[in-house]
């Protein structure tokens, strides 16, 4: 069967998680013509990436994608680090210089149907990229499409090509690009559960230390919460880690609380920290998971790829609507990879902090934690970082362009 080939578009985004759709919303209301593609046949189910940042919020309100999902998370309001019982330290975060002075919890799969809804054109589902290639003045972007008869063979030609498309990107290798970095020994469990009783306030997240690891606990909405814990090397640790298991996990390290039933979805995983050597090769770009992976610490991680897809693709924009010369597409690598650079160096020292285990280490932490949430700047240094405020694309020299707002027209389809 012949290859289905597209008419060119302006640009190809391959990748609809929060970082692709960021981008084509963002495109969208700067009036830049665009395609995205992603190789699932449907939008994310489950809650994956489930915290919102502060920062986070400022851009998707520019994109007016902000109040629905304000609407549909719960607000966090306040981090409190424990051990063992013992609080080390609250960190409040209605004090931050935000129009939105608190952390949202939501799930992935609420973030993704928001953008949707405000971005109204369609996805390409089940379309998974092959190969990126040079074909002209532009790209040609191939795979293969799902269809009743079969995967059928694609085609889209586009001027730039946006690669969102997670940590595994295809794009990313087509252009010839390492992602150079390591694994954490350490493998982490995730369970989002309904607890017995009240064990927690609904606007405030837990970090539990203990010498067995660290385990963080917030609410989602909805009535369930979410669990993240560090599982030394060595241990068994379900593919699927039960109430059971949950149950013993919480115990062992002192917390005082249970499932009420069976995890709604659990999991676990290693955590990789790597940086892309390069984010630009010619007009193919990298953003999100597709660019740097790290710890979950203080979730940056999605948070920093919406950052991503909005400079891009107001750099973008600004190029391709005759704002800007062609140049201050450079800035888009020298900002972001510096910002992501400095992520993964902030989320490793949160991460190896939180992970020490022996004695001496553990008081040295107490008192470390203890002290510091005391002092004012440094207090507030941490708040900004865990809001993501201490840097924000809203406040670069990107250049100004004049939105040319589009309004949805229809739900996303297939």
């Amino acid at each position: 069967m012949d290859a289905r080939s597209d008419s060119a578009e302006e640009v190809v985004i391959v990748g609809a998680g929060p970082t692709g759709l960021t981008a084509a919303l963002r495109l969208t209301q700067l009036g830049v013509p665009h395609v995205v593609l992603d190789a699932a046949a449907t939008p994310t189910q489950t809650s994956n990436a489930a915290l919102v940042h502060a920062s986070t919020l400022e851009l998707l309100a520019e994109l007016g994608a902000a109040d629905q999902l304000i609407e549909a998370g719960g607000k966090v309001v306040r981090i409190v680090m424990v051990d063992r019982g013992r609080v080390l330290a609250r960190i409040g975060l209605t004090g931050v210089p935000s129009r939105h002075p608190f952390a949202l919890s939501v799930p992935q799969s609420t973030t993704e149907q928001v953008l949707l809804r405000r971005l109204g054109a369609s996805v390409r589902r089940d379309h998974r990229v092959t190969a990126v290639r040079e074909d002209g003045d532009g790209y040609l972007v191939t795979g293969t499409a799902g269809s009743p008869v079969g995967p059928v063979p694609f085609e889209v030609r586009a001027r730039y090509v946006i690669g969102a498309d997670g940590s595994n990107s295809v794009v990313r290798s087509a252009a010839g690009l390492d992602f150079p970095g390591e694994t954490y020994p350490s493998q982490f469990v995730l369970a989002d559960a309904e607890l017995a009783g009240r064990p927690f306030a609904d606007d405030e997240a837990t970090i539990n230390l203990s010498a067995q690891g660290v385990t963080v606990i917030g609410r989602l909405p909805g009535g369930t919460h979410r669990i993240i814990a560090t599982v030394a090397p060595g241990f068994d640790v379900p593919r699927a880690p039960g109430r059971a298991y949950m149950d013993a996990l919480l115990s062992e390290r002192g917390i005082d609380v249970r499932l009420a039933a069976v995890p709604v979805w659990s999991s676990r995983f290693r955590v990789h920290h790597r940086v892309a050597d390069r984010f630009r090769v010619g007009g193919v770009f990298l953003a999100g998971d597709a660019a740097h992976v790290h710890s979950p610490a203080a979730g940056q991680g999605m948070n920093t790829g919406i950052a991503d897809a909005y400079d891009l693709s107001t750099r973008l924009a600004a190029v391709l609507n005759g704002l800007a010369a062609e140049p201050v597409l450079d800035g888009y690598e020298t900002e972001r990879r510096a910002a992501a650079l400095e992520v993964l160096r902030f989320t490793d020292r949160m991460t190896k902090l939180a992970t020490l285990n022996g004695p001496v280490t553990r008081t040295a932490r107490r008192v470390a934690v203890g002290t510091g949430s005391r002092i004012g700047p440094l207090r507030h240094q941490v708040t900004m970082w865990i809001t993501g405020l201490k840097r924000s694309p809203l406040r670069s020299d990107l250049p100004l362009v004049t939105p040319r707002r589009a309004e949805p027209t229809r739900e996303e389809s297939r």
